[in-house]
């Protein structure tokens, strides 16, 4: 099996609101896992270990699929037995894919006409939002920095008695 270094969640499935989002990852990664042979082999402990559900909750979550029709599943018993050899997981592709364009209408183009803050893609113009940051945090270091020293500078205590702010105040020594 090959090792996982990431997961690409395909737009037909990120944005396919029958799909819960724990069914999205895991469709997600069967499909990446059965790049090489058109299906997958994982088992449900491996899935859970990555996706952190149980094995239970992942078997509950294929089934789901598989009822939803985004997979198909094979089992492969041992001889004479009800136990299981081998599980395979086919994706149904054209079951996924079959909400690509009514969902990705108007994905590639942003509209932000509902923000008065900001008129352009953050991307665009992302050096100007790194130097307001940064303006706007030294500018409250300094004016902190003031405050605190003009506040010290005013206050006089040379006549307050410390010993009050000790919960044992006669214990105190010097």
């Amino acid at each position: 099996m090959q090792k996982l270094k990431g997961l690409w969640i395909p737009a037909e499935i990120l944005l396919n609101k029958d799909l819960s989002d724990k069914e999205k990852i895991i469709l997600s990664m069967i499909l990446y896992l059965s790049e090489e042979k058109g299906s997958c082999f994982a088992s449900n402990k491996y899935i859970a270990n990555i996706v952190n559900v149980t094995p239970e909750r992942v078997s509950k979550i294929i089934s789901s699929l598989k009822d939803k029709e985004y997979l198909k599943v094979k089992l492969k018993y041992k001889t004479d037995s009800k136990e299981i050899e081998e599980r395979q997981i086919t994706p149904i592709v054209e079951n996924i894919n079959r909400y690509s364009e009514e969902l990705q209408e108007g994905i590639d183009n942003n509209n932000y006409s509902y923000s008065k803050k900001q008129p352009y893609p953050i991307g665009e113009n992302n050096k100007d939002i790194i130097n307001n940051i940064k303006n706007k945090n030294n500018y409250n270091k300094e004016s902190r920095n003031r405050n605190n020293k003009a506040n010290f500078e005013q206050r006089d205590y040379s006549n307050f008695d410390f010993t009050k702010l000790y919960a044992n105040a006669n214990s105190f020594c010097i």
